[in-house]
Formats: C-alpha cells, sequence, structure tokens
C-alpha cells in the first residue's frame, strides 16, 4: 500500500459532488456473485486497486460483472480504468534517395514532418540478406547527430528486420549507412505514434510443454488467469546469436475441425555485427484477451537448431479500478456473476480528472468462494454438458485396417496420426473412427498447421536418352504418403536450374504408364555468404505411389551434387476423452465411409483448451476385407474355402473311425 503524490488540487464543490454521488448505488445480492476479493482501506478518499491474474480470470472478458461493497455492505460505484489508446500511423517522407559511399549503401530522407517519429522502416526485394546500419538524425539546421550504430538488418528463412528505433524524436532528414555489399532498397515509411507509452505489468504463465517439428519448436504456456489483456510476450534465451519469426496461436474450431488461430507474429533475435554491442529484440508486440488458460508459441527455426528457452514472461495492459472511498474500512470486491450487464456509474465523467489525482494504491485480496453463493434461477445457466465419451455401435466388417491405440492414463487424449495412417487413410480423413467394446470413441479432428520431416535417400538414375540430366528416384516410406513439401540441399555454389518432381502412374490400359508431375520450378544459387543451400519444393498433389523421380536440365553445365533431400508431412491429431486406459483401437481404410459427426463439437473448446496426455499407435493389422469377417468372406466359394472344407471332412473320418468298433481278430 502507497500513497500517490498529489498531482493537481480539485476544486472543493467537485470532490463534494463526487462523494455524493458516488457514494451508493442500488441494491444488489452479494450471493449471485460466485467470488468475493477483500479491500482493506485505510483512509478514506479515493483509491486505485490493482488487479491481480485470479480477478481477470473470475470475471467476465470484458469486467462487466466487477461490483464493489462498502464496509456496510452497499454497492458503490468504480471506474475500470484502462490506459488511453495509443494512435499510430504510417507516412512516406518527403524525399528518398539512395547513393553508393565508399562501398556502402547511405539512405537519405526528407521527412517532410514537424512530428515524434516512432521508427523509420525501409523496404527492399531482396530475398536474404543480413546487414549492418548506422542511423543519424538532422534537424532544420543541418547538423547530424548519431542515434545508433551496429544496427541489425535482415531477411532470413521468414524472420525480418527492416526497420530501425528513433525513439519518438523529431527529425528534418534521416540517414541510414548500410555496410556491405550494396542491395536494392527501394522506399521507406516513418511510423508515428502519439500517446504516453503504457507501463505494462507481468501475467502469471509457466511452459507446461514443448515439441520439436520439422523446422519449429512449439512451446504450450498455461496462464494463472484469462481474460487479461494481453500486450507484450518476450523468451529468455541463453541463445548469444539468434534470428527466429516467433507466432502466437490459440486452439479453435471451423467447420468443427480443429485449427489454431493466430494471435501474433513477429521477429526476435540477438545479433552482433560490425564489433558493436550485441542488439536484441526479445519481446513480442501483439494484442489477445484469452479466453483459456493456454496459449501457444511457434519458434520457426528454419535450418537452425531449436532454439534454447529457459523462461517465457507475458505481460498485460496496466488496468485498475478506481473508487471514492467515503469511510475507510473493508471493502469487497465481486466477480464471477455470468449474467450481471456492465453498471453506468457517473463517476465515468471524471476518469481524466480521477487519473492524475492523489489516490492510496491497493493490490485486491486472495480470491474467495462467496459463502451461499446462489445464481438467479430464472438467469441461470445451463451447466456445461461433459465431455461425452462413448458414441454409437460400429460395425468394423468394411473397415480393412487397424492400429491399437496405448493410453498410458485416462484424462483428455492427443494422438498423432503416424505416417502410415495417413498414407492408408482418405484425403479428408473421413474414414478414420476410434473404438473400444464395439463402440465409437468421439473425437476432435485437430489439423495444426505443423509438419513432420522425413529424411529420404536419392539414387540416381542416369537416362542414356538424356545424357544432360540429373534423374534421381526417392522410395517413400508408404505409397500415397500425403507429402506437403520436399526441402533439397547441396554443396554446388553457383548454378540456375529448373527442377521436376513426378512419378510414373500406371496406366489405365496395359502395363504402360504416365508421368504425374507433383511439384516444378527454379532454383538458383549465388557464391554469396549467406545465400540458401535449401530449396522447398511444394507439392500441389497426393503422391499416388511409393516411387517419385526428380530431374533437372544440366544443359553445358556439371552436374549439381544434391547432399540431402527431406520430405514433410502435415501433422494431424484427434483429441479425445477417456475413462479407462486399454482396449481402444484406430480403425480406417474404408473408401465408402462417410465422415462422422459427434455432439463433441458443443464441447470443443473444453475439450481442447484442457490438459492432454500423449496417446500413442501401436502397429498395424490389416485384413484387406474387414477386420472381422474379411478372413471368413474370403473362403465363401473359393479354392480355399473347398481346401479347409476338405479338412473338415477328413478330420470328422479320422474321429467317426476311431469311434467305430475294431472288428474280431481271425482265428
Amino acid at each position: 500500500m502507497k500513497k500517490r503524490p498529489l498531482l493537481s488540487s480539485k476544486p472543493a464543490a467537485l470532490w463534494l459532488f463526487l462523494t455524493a454521488a458516488i457514494g451508493a448505488g442500488a441494491a444488489l445480492t452479494p450471493t449471485e456473485w460466485r467470488y468475493r476479493q477483500e479491500l482493506p482501506v485505510p483512509t478514506p478518499g479515493l483509491v486505485q486497486v490493482q488487479l491481480p491474474d485470479s480477478t481477470f480470470d473470475a470475471a467476465q472478458p470484458n469486467l462487466a460483472d466487477l461490483r464493489l461493497l462498502d464496509p456496510q455492505g452497499q454497492e458503490t460505484a468504480l471506474l475500470v480504468d484502462r490506459p488511453p489508446v495509443r494512435v499510430a500511423h504510417s507516412i512516406r517522407p518527403a524525399a528518398f534517395e539512395t547513393r553508393l559511399i565508399d562501398g556502402n549503401t547511405v539512405i537519405t530522407l526528407d521527412t517532410g514532418t514537424n512530428e515524434a517519429i516512432q521508427s523509420v522502416a525501409i523496404e527492399t526485394p531482396h530475398p536474404h540478406f543480413i546487414r549492418s546500419a548506422r542511423l543519424e538524425a538532422a534537424d532544420a539546421d543541418g547538423s547530424w547527430r548519431l542515434l545508433d550504430q551496429g544496427v541489425p538488418l535482415f531477411r532470413q528463412w521468414g524472420a525480418e528486420k527492416l526497420s530501425l528505433n528513433l525513439g519518438n524524436q523529431t527529425a528534418a532528414k534521416i540517414r541510414i549507412t548500410i555496410s556491405g555489399t550494396p542491395l536494392p532498397f527501394t522506399a521507406a515509411s516513418l511510423d508515428l505514434s502519439t500517446g504516453p507509452t503504457p507501463v505494462y505489468q507481468p501475467v502469471g504463465v509457466h511452459v507446461s510443454g514443448r515439441q520439436e517439428f520439422s523446422g519449429e519448436s512449439v512451446l504450450t504456456l498455461t496462464l494463472d488467469g484469462r481474460h487479461a489483456p494481453l500486450a507484450e510476450l518476450e523468451l529468455v534465451t541463453p541463445e548469444t546469436v539468434f534470428m527466429r519469426r516467433v507466432t502466437v496461436t490459440v486452439r479453435d474450431v471451423r467447420d468443427l475441425v480443429a485449427s489454431e488461430r493466430v494471435v501474433g507474429s513477429g521477429t526476435l533475435y540477438r545479433v552482433a555485427l560490425d564489433g558493436a554491442p550485441a542488439k536484441a529484440q526479445l519481446a513480442l508486440r501483439f494484442e489477445h484477451m484469452p479466453l483459456a488458460h493456454e496459449l501457444l508459441v511457434h519458434i520457426h527455426n528454419g535450418d537452425s537448431p531449436p532454439l534454447a528457452v529457459t523462461e517465457v514472461r507475458l505481460r498485460r495492459q496496466p488496468v485498475s479500478v478506481l473508487f471514492m472511498a467515503p469511510v475507510a474500512g473493508r471493502y469487497t470486491l465481486l466477480t464471477g456473476n455470468a449474467q450481471a450487464t456492465a453498471p453506468r456509474y457517473d463517476l465515468a465523467a471524471f476518469a481524466g480528472d480521477l487519473r492524475s489525482a492523489h489516490s492510496t494504491l491497493l493490490v485486491a485480496g486472495t480470491r474467495e468462494d462467496m459463502p451461499g453463493y446462489q445464481p438467479r434461477a430464472a438467469l441461470a445457466e445451463p451447466p456445461l454438458p461433459e465431455v461425452p465419451l462413448v458414441g454409437a455401435p460400429l460395425d468394423l466388417q468394411d473397415w480393412t485396417r487397424r492400429k491399437p491405440v496405448l493410453i498410458a492414463s485416462p484424462g483428455v487424449q492427443e494422438l498423432e496420426l503416424d505416417p502410415a495412417v495417413l498414407a492408408a487413410t482418405r484425403s479428408d480423413l473421413g474414414d478414420l473412427r476410434l473404438t473400444r467394446a464395439g463402440l465409437q470413441i468421439p473425437f476432435l479432428l485437430e489439423r495444426t498447421g505443423l509438419a513432420r520431416a522425413i529424411t529420404l535417400a536419392l539414387e540416381p538414375q542416369p537416362d542414356p536418352k538424356q545424357p544432360a540430366s540429373n534423374i534421381w528416384q526417392i522410395k517413400l516410406p508408404q505409397t500415397g504418403l500425403p507429402l506437403l513439401r520436399i526441402a533439397l540441399t547441396t554443396e554446388t555454389d553457383l548454378f540456375q536450374r529448373e527442377f521436376r518432381l513426378y512419378e510414373k502412374v500406371p496406366s489405365a490400359n496395359g502395363p504402360s504408364y504416365y508421368q504425374h508431375t507433383l511439384a516444378r520450378g527454379t532454383w538458383s544459387r549465388t557464391p554469396e555468404p549467406g545465400s540458401p543451400r535449401t530449396r522447398v519444393f511444394e507439392l500441389t498433389e497426393r503422391p499416388q505411389t511409393d516411387t517419385l523421380f526428380l530431374e533437372t536440365d544440366n544443359g553445358d553445365n556439371a552436374p549439381i551434387a544434391l547432399t540431402s533431400i527431406r520430405a514433410e508431412h502435415a501433422v494431424v491429431r484427434l483429441v479425445f476423452k477417456v475413462a479407462e486406459n486399454d482396449g481402444y483401437e484406430l480403425v480406417y481404410g474404408r473408401a465408402t465411409a462417410t465422415a462422422p459427426r459427434y455432439d463433441l463439437s458443443l464441447v470443443a473448446m473444453k475439450l481442447l483448451t484442457s490438459g492432454r496426455n500423449i496417446a500413442r499407435l501401436g502397429v498395424e493389422e490389416v485384413a484387406p476385407e474387414g477386420l472381422t469377417r474379411g478372413v471368413l468372406r474370403r473362403l465363401q466359394g473359393g479354392p480355399l474355402f473347398w481346401g479347409a472344407l476338405g479338412l473338415v471332412v477328413i478330420a470328422l473320418l479320422v474321429v467317426v473311425a476311431r469311434l467305430l468298433p475294431k472288428p474280431a481278430p481271425t482265428k
């Protein structure tokens, strides 16, 4: 508890009006609120209350159900104080000029504005680079002053930084000197912002999980509370040099399919260039009010090793509660009433005056359950239905494949489909079913946007008819594996080639085949330092076979040396809940099946944002004509049937012969 300084003196009449106008409100029933928090006010006067995570978590997302009781249990007017919104906009400079001076690129801008400039961003079409920049500014008198040097500018593997910070300074001219091999810079923009810079407040969070995928790390963050207006995420890492694109997502459901929704993205880095001290940007600004206790952080590593992260910090916008306390005593903050609507107090008209006035600063106490809590019966929300654990019966006759599902402990499960299942199931995954004891287990299909990598082997396949071409054969682990892309890596420094990826698909008529093209594109490299050695080709269709061919025409040039090839397939998961930990099977491989429809979609968000256990798949079992009757059906009417019938007859004759009485011996 501390006093804020008296920043302005208010007329006595105004303070008397405030005290009279806001001292009491309409009667309410405290037991209709689920939670309460104590506020011991030491002296009368204006009070500012800082809200902990537990308050945001218990209240409605917009804090519409916040209520305050005075020591006598009467409602007291309050003001939810949010910081003024910063207004930001960009303009083009009045003049833009680039020159080459002593081998460096010098960009000079006439700003054309007297407003404070937050940052300047430059534009270039170059796809891959890293450079060091020196930033200077000049006023109208033409005298230049150094603002920063050794500032990294880069664009690599989806991460980019093309802006330089001026720190809200005014400048008539800006000069940017970029060292290294010249690059084409085509334009610039100035970011202007008005309003005070908010002081963000910490939010309780911990890393509850981490998974590694192809070129990507995914951190699962568990928040101490929901509904806090998040503003910034910071990664703490011991890495001394790195550049990463980072994306923040939340789980979502679209068209009954689980997915992820992006709520923030940007580039984080720590780089030291030209002997200058290391420059770092470890915090990502974004705006999001989470409706669940979970965030997902995707760190895009490209071909770099996974980034070591020791801690993740979250911060939110500063939000507090202001109220006038006519008397000292124990006040009570109420939260947790889903039926409450936002109150309308006269106090809101004096928000600007109250923010700058003398106040006592308090922190809301521990959240407690309200004794005798009883929501209004007429308006009470129906309880959220439990996640259904079983569905309709399933006849397994027409499903040709199955795998046991291995579950370590009951609860919500996450099951990732392996390449064998992805290859054997339909493209729309509509023939997937999860079963136990003849009953379906409802599940949500989760498409994540993540990928798993498979390292493949390249086998040269020279063609005497095409001596100038390189042709490689690529064997896939499964027939029809739904690949998203392939990535080729080379050590050849200088080339430009057209590549084509195809497969040989048998024709419908006869033993011949046709070439089915899956991807194609141009790949070029120069000896410039940092030029990428990997080229990614996106596949346009799902392969139909287990053998691919890669071809390029070298013309009169030396052949290209490919060092490795990597294929990627999408990560698809089933999310479901179980009460037992054995007897579950995944069945698939039925071309005529329709996609399942489960009532589970009604509680999809509850299921998706619950803590998960990792389930795994066992060894596949295949019955070409069905799981339960396939073998018997193969016997009916065919050679196997008559062979089996003959064996049965012989066995019966042997049994009957043994039961017959033996003939008397001949004398």
